[in-house]
Order: C-alpha cells, then sequence, then structure tokens
C-alpha cells in the first residue's frame, strides 16, 4: 500500500510569443517592445504596472525580450491546473482582443498575435516552467539523476512537436537544452533549474524548477505532461521511505539523447553503463515505478499505441501527432514536399491563441479543438471561474481574498508569492502604518493572521487602542 503523504501544490508558468503590425495603409510590424505595449496598456492604466497579481492568485508580468508571462496560481490537483493554465490563455487573448478595439477607436489600427509555443523564426526559445513543491530533506542533485531519463524521454507524450526544413521534430524545447542540472535558464539551458528560490518555508521546502517542457495547447498532453511527473516525484519518496531501488537508468549523453528522441521518439538510447535502451522503454519502466496512480491508464495507452506504430491513433490527443497529421494533410492536399517552407506558416498558426472579434479561433489547434478534432479537458464555465478565483485548497485562495478585499477598499498593497504587506493602515494615534502578513505555507488555506488582516483592510475598520 502507498504511504500517504501530504498534498503538493505545483504550478506553471507559460511565456508567450507575440507580433504585432499596424492595420490599414500603414501596414507595418510592430517592433517587440511596441506590440508589448499596446497589450499592456489596460494593465498598466489598472495596476500602474506591467508586474501583477491577480484575484484568481495568479501573476501576469511582461517578462525580458517584450514576453508576456502568466504563472498560474498553486494547484493541488492536474484538474486545477488545466482550467487555470487554460485561464491564462484565455487573459492574454482576451487583452489583445482589447488592444485591438482600443486602437481602432484611436484611429491607429493594429492587429495582435499571441502563440503558445517556444521557439520563433529568429530561434529564439521562450520556455514553459514547471514548479512542483518537494520536501527540503530530498537531495536535488540525486533526485535530477534519477529525474533526467524521465524528462529526456518524456517528449514522447507531451512534446508540442516542431517543423523545419530539415524534418519534424517532436519537440520544441529539445534543441536549446544542454545540462542537466544548472542555475541558468537562457544560457546553457538545463532540464532542471537550481535556482534555491522555494517561494515558501525554506525549513521544509524546495521548489523543483523543470524547464524542459513544451508548452502545449492539447490539454490531453498538458495532463500527461504534469501528471506523470507527479506520479514520479510520488513514486521516488515512495521508495525513498521504503528503501527500495531506484531506475539506473543514466544516460551516456543528455542532450544528445534530448535531440535523438526529439527526431524519432522510439530512438535507442545508450546509458553510462553501455547498455542500450529505447526511449519508449525508458518510459515503460517509471510507469512502472509510479504503479497504478491516476494518470497510468492514460500514460500505458499512449506508450502503448506508440510502441506499436499506431501514433495515428493519437491524432488529437498527444499534441506532436495532432500537428504533424495536419502538417501531412495540408501537404498532401497542396502537392508540397515535406521541406516546402510554407509548412512553416502552418507551424505557427497551430500554436496561435487569438481570436477575432466574433470570437472565432484564429489558431489551427483551437480550430480543431472547436470542432471536436482535438480533446478538451477543461469546460469554458470553469475556466470563467478561473478568470476570477483562485483553487480553494492551497494558499492561492488566502493570496486572492487579501487582493479582492484591498482593491475594494482602495488600500495600497504589495504582494508576492509568499507574503502581503497593506500599506499605510491607520493607526489609534492616527498614524499610519505597514503591516505584512507572511504565508509560508503552500497548503494553508486558514490563516487567523490573514483574516485579521482582512478586517483591518476594511473601509470601516479603525485599530483598537491599547
Amino acid at each position: 500500500m502507498t504511504p500517504q503523504r501530504a498534498r503538493r501544490v505545483f504550478g506553471v508558468e507559460t511565456e508567450y510569443g507575440l507580433v504585432g503590425r499596424r492595420a490599414g495603409a500603414r501596414d507595418t510590424r510592430l517592433s517587440g517592445g511596441e506590440a508589448a505595449q499596446w497589450l499592456f496598456t489596460p494593465i498598466e492604466r489598472e495596476h500602474a504596472s506591467s508586474n501583477v497579481f491577480l484575484r484568481n492568485g495568479g501573476r501576469l508580468y511582461l517578462d525580458v525580450g517584450s514576453h508576456p508571462e502568466y504563472a498560474t496560481a498553486e494547484c493541488a490537483t492536474v484538474d486545477d491546473l488545466l482550467v487555470h493554465e487554460r485561464a491564462g490563455d484565455e487573459l492574454v487573448a482576451r487583452l489583445a482582443r482589447r488592444a485591438e478595439a482600443d486602437a481602432a477607436e484611436q484611429g491607429e489600427p493594429v492587429e495582435l498575435r499571441l502563440f503558445k509555443n517556444n521557439v520563433d523564426s529568429h530561434g529564439n526559445s521562450y520556455g514553459c516552467h514547471e514548479n512542483y513543491l518537494i520536501d527540503r530533506a530530498l537531495d536535488l542533485p540525486a533526485l535530477a539523476t534519477v529525474l533526467t531519463p524521465f524528462l529526456v524521454t518524456r517528449q514522447v507524450v507531451c512534446g508540442s512537436g516542431r517543423w523545419s526544413p530539415d524534418g519534424f521534430s517532436i519537440s520544441q524545447r529539445a534543441e536549446v537544452l544542454h545540462d542537466e542540472l544548472s542555475s541558468m535558464t537562457t544560457r546553457s539551458r538545463p532540464l532542471i533549474n537550481t535556482r534555491d528560490e522555494p517561494l515558501a518555508d525554506p525549513r521544509r521546502f524546495r521548489r523543483l524548477h523543470v524547464i524542459s517542457g513544451d508548452s502545449n495547447l492539447s490539454e490531453p498532453s498538458a495532463a500527461l505532461k504534469v501528471g506523470s511527473l507527479l506520479a514520479v516525484l510520488d513514486a521516488i519518496e515512495d521508495a525513498l521511505t521504503r528503501g527500495d531501488a531506484l531506475p539506473a537508468l543514466e544516460l551516456d549523453d543528455v542532450a544528445g539523447s534530448l535531440r535523438a528522441v526529439a527526431r524519432d521518439p522510439r530512438a535507442v538510447l545508450r546509458l553510462t553503463s553501455g547498455r542500450t535502451i529505447g526511449a519508449l522503454d525508458v518510459q515503460a519502466e517509471y510507469l512502472a515505478l509510479a504503479g497504478e496512480r491516476p494518470v497510468a491508464a492514460d500514460w500505458r495507452r499512449v506508450l502503448t499505441a506508440l510502441a506499436e506504430g499506431r501514433d495515428d491513433d493519437l491524432d488529437g490527443e498527444v499534441e506532436w501527432v495532432t500537428k504533424r497529421a495536419l502538417l501531412r494533410r495540408y501537404a498532401e492536399t497542396r502537392g508540397l514536399a515535406s521541406d516546402d517552407r510554407r509548412l512553416a506558416q502552418v507551424d505557427l498558426a497551430f500554436h496561435d491563441i487569438t481570436t477575432d472579434d466574433t470570437g472565432r479561433p484564429r489558431g489551427l489547434f483551437r480550430l480543431l479543438e472547436a470542432r471536436g478534432a482535438a480533446t478538451r479537458l477543461t469546460s469554458s464555465d470553469a475556466v470563467e471561474r478561473a478568470l476570477a478565483a483562485p483553487p480553494h485548497d492551497t494558499r492561492a485562495v488566502l493570496r486572492g481574498r487579501l487582493i479582492r478585499t484591498a482593491q475594494a477598499e482602495q488600500r495600497r498593497y504589495s504582494v508576492d508569492w509568499s507574503q502581503f504587506t497593506a500599506h499605510d493602515l491607520p493607526q489609534p494615534d492616527g498614524t499610519r502604518d505597514d503591516r505584512t502578513v507572511r504565508l509560508t505555507d503552500p497548503l494553508a488555506v486558514v490563516d487567523e493572521r490573514v483574516d485579521d488582516l482582512l478586517r483591518a483592510l476594511s473601509s470601516s475598520w479603525t485599530a483598537p487602542a491599547h
């Protein structure tokens, strides 16, 4: 029997590609900074900042290189994560639509496109970062050694796919990753970032910061990406508790193996022991380690289809399979060779998450999904709720209540993942002072200090005399 453990929180940060152009007579491309300015003007107007925590517990900000980035609130279930990640997509897409409407009213029509992918035509890469709460007692280098073969081969079940004249790759991130562990995120990118920033009580927790996965539009792929890693983390913790052996699958060449699997999901990899093993067999070993956890059935079904060469059975579910099938259909109907550069436009259009002024998707994947040709796991109603409300079972609910109350009462405040400060609260002597509450437990949903501060934020409240 699997021992009972504390729940784990996790979240995803998504960096979006952004391009814009001036429409009408002056049809010219906007610079990245100009496009970002149009997109974030409403946010800056409302919050006096382009870096904001939202009432739903998430964070929206403008990252280096004029990339919009959305970080989900802390989630404790994969279902919640899917909904909150989709809410982030919807939020930035609505900002683009609003910016286009504002620009039209000002007589400067623009068109903005947002792409949920990881590469651009200039060879730049932007990421999808996964964050998992782990126990401080876990040794990160040792954990990374066990996780690396899994992360290298995980792309077979959740890669988003990429066309190039040299051939199709099942992953967009594989070509830009180099190391197993590193503190770098822009140069010599690793699978796991080692920066020790737990965003919680550092005596109890560490944040596992995985930066090797692709951004996913396909919700089944996103569920497998996160769900399989959660299952493996749980299994590793269980094995360490029992003293069981863990998979010994250390790869001889991590970067080379990443690229080999990206080119061929059935690639054969060499281990440091000299043994060889197929990428799908590596995944099967981790599936066996994970046991019968909730993700196991879908994980096994996808691996079995790939092992039997039934890739097409996964069209509409596994993202790279869906994209490759779409590219093939497009090329066949137009008589294009597989290296025809017109396919690059199809590849890019696949990832567009914007909509036109009628709400119709512009992107090819979203169109497939709307037609029922790609599986959706979330509901529009749940996503709409997640745009306004945090998950109910993590500290995001406390952060959301504080932000909502401070905004309603027009109180000045500052906030990050693990603390909230109310500024200029009235004191009995007529002065004003700041008051901070620290939220160091990501699983806490009740906190008397938060309740006290909520009362203090009320416009009718005055501090008691002592």
